[in-house]
């Protein structure tokens, strides 16, 4: 098939709902993980085989024009015009009419793409239509309704199928289509096309993806979607505080529109994370928290920072707390955490951290939750039977049915034997526990660990936050090491002997819970690197389970210890 040479880039447009970040930069030239839309827009269609390129103009030329005078891509034969009035997607492409002597691609500069021309060459190729328009059925509004690979109507919402994603390849024969002075839409001219028995295709490509950068939260959003494809999962990135905080929050952090901001990675439990500096009033860079009271453990936060620090557990200083801004300012006291400094230490450093990790450990078990009773400090419901089997069946739906597609029978079996877990740790010793006591919950302010995440702390099994820690899939002691740090809780805690015998089952209901997260958080944008974590998990849970009798259980470890993300 041979490949259109001519792609026509629309870019005049105003930019509005993305001020104040597109009064002086043009949209097409805000980066995307460091590199101009544009470019990456350019770069995709050399990779198609594109050698000329028209691009049309309005707010803001020059950054645009500056940009491709520089020759970023020697091979294409870039044009561009300006529009004095905007003539809107249809009128621009009258206005270029000169421009259409063969096929053409046709597309929008605010849209983030990563997708294969061939499945549009070939229908373009096969079928002959007006034109073949780019869909997705997986983001946008999916206003579009399709029949047979046909294009129906553009504007259902109450039923359409897939997004337009603002890419098609068409020729001159959309031209008498479109009004023949003033502002037009493409979409409108495919209307009169389509009342007069021209047909539109609309082709959804497998594995492709799409974004439209319309608003701040989209672009920040962008990125964190992207990540992976761009080989920065994981990574943190830099934008202005126009992009990243509303008008109130700004007010609110009391920064203006270009304060410099880090986004910084998801960490889950509906909340994004921010590295500011400066912040007035503040020494040093402070870490931002944007919660959402969907996880009502949010709320809690601040005042467990304040009841922790009485307690005398090391955490994060709190440095400012707006509630109806659902805002938090904490200490930013660095990206090292017991999770990525543990490689980097040596056997005799690396037990001297875990046991002061577990004298911290200690306090909060021995003297939390009276405290906490009695200055009557709120917390999350305690551990229940109804606690156990939400866990349970967050891990029979997410790993059992989604990830392996167990059969009913061995859900069953499965979750008859997790009863078994449940029951030994509801009579086990209890206290006011962390509930995610893992190693990339602890952070190092130099060589002193810090609780963080602690805002789910609750009632239940003690042996359930020594098995977070100590059976951690992101750590993965050694069997060795986790019994020697076993024991030196129970030699200090006045019920260690009974914590250690609960310890096993702790082990299987934690990791099982761990092992439906990682399922369930890998399916996210940007997120897919927890999959990775699923074979040691069940390595671990194996490990527990030979001192327990579930031979179930222990199979499906046993594959997910094979498991190959």
């Amino acid at each position: 098939m041979r490949a259109p040479r001519k792609a026509f880039i629309l870019a005049a447009g105003l930019g509005t709902r993305l001020r104040p970040l597109t009064l002086t930069t043009p949209k097409p030239m805000l980066p995307l993980w460091d590199r101009p839309m544009l470019a990456r827009t350019l770069a995709m269609l050399a990779d198609w085989g594109v050698q000329q390129v028209l691009i049309n103009l309005h707010h803001a030329p020059g950054p645009i024009l500056n940009y491709l005078a520089s020759q970023p891509f020697p091979q294409l034969r870039i044009t561009a015009v300006f529009e004095p009035t905007i003539l809107g997607t249809g009128g621009a492409l009258r206005n270029a009419r000169w421009f259409l002597d063969e096929p053409c691609w046709l597309l929008n500069a605010d849209i983030v793409a990563h997708v294969s021309p061939r499945p549009l060459l070939r229908v373009w190729h096969k079928e002959r239509p007006l034109a073949a328009c780019w869909l997705t059925d997986a983001a946008g509004p999916k206003t579009v309704r399709c029949a047979d690979g046909w294009i129906q109507d553009f504007h259902r919402p109450q039923d359409g199928q897939a997004t337009f994603c603002g890419l098609q390849l068409l020729d001159q024969r959309i031209l008498p289509f479109i009004a023949p002075e003033g502002f037009d839409t493409i979409i409108a001219a495919y209307q009169r096309a389509q009342q007069q028995g021209h047909r539109i295709a609309g082709v959804c490509v497998p594995g492709s993806f799409w974004a439209d950068i319309g608003t701040p939260a989209q672009y920040v959003q962008a990125h964190r979607d992207t990540a992976g494809l761009f080989g920065r999962a994981g990574e943190p990135f830099n934008l202005p505080a126009a992009a990243t905080f509303s008008s109130p929050e700004q007010k609110c952090l009391r920064i203006t529109v270009d304060h410099p901001v880090t986004v910084l990675p998801p960490r889950g439990s509906n909340r994004e994370f921010f590295k500011v500096p400066d912040l007035p009033g503040i020494s040093g860079p402070a870490l931002v928290i944007r919660w959402s009271p969907e996880r009502p453990e949010n709320k809690l936060y601040a005042g467990h920072t304040v009841f922790l620090q009485k307690l005398g557990i090391p955490v994060p200083r709190l440095l400012l707390n707006a509630p109806r801004a659902r805002l938090l300012a904490m200490e930013f006291i660095g990206p090292d955490t017991l999770e990525s400094r543990l490689p980097r230490l040596t056997p005799t450093q690396a037990l001297r951290l875990y046991r002061q990790v577990l004298t911290i450990t200690l306090r909060l078990h021995t003297r939390g939750l009276a405290v906490a009773r009695r200055i009557r400090r709120p917390l999350m419901p305690g551990f229940t039977p109804q606690l156990y089997a939400w866990e349970h069946d967050y891990f029979i739906q997410h790993v059992m049915r989604e990830l392996l597609r167990a059969s009913a029978s061995r859900c069953a079996k499965v979750a008859d034997e997790l009863r078994t877990v449940a029951n030994l740790l509801a009579a086990s010793p209890q206290a006011l526990i962390h509930r995610d006591w893992q190693s990339s919950n602890i952070l190092l302010r130099g060589n002193g660990p810090v609780m963080i995440d602690y805002q789910g702390m609750r009632r239940g099994p003690i042996a359930y936050d020594l098995a977070s820690l100590l059976c951690d899939p992101y750590a993965n002691l050694p069997a060795a090491w986790q019994q020697r740090l076993l024991a030196f809780y129970v030699r200090r805690h006045p019920q260690g002997r009974a914590i250690q015998a609960a310890f096993p089952a702790a082990a299987v209901q934690r990791l099982g819970q761990a092992l439906g997260a990682y399922v369930v958080l890998s399916a996210k944008p940007g997120m897919a690197h927890f999959r990775r974590h699923i074979p040691t998990a069940a390595a671990q849970m194996l490990r527990a389970l030979s001192t327990l009798t579930m031979p179930e259980l222990a199979a499906v470890s046993a594959e997910l210890a094979a498991y190959v993300p």
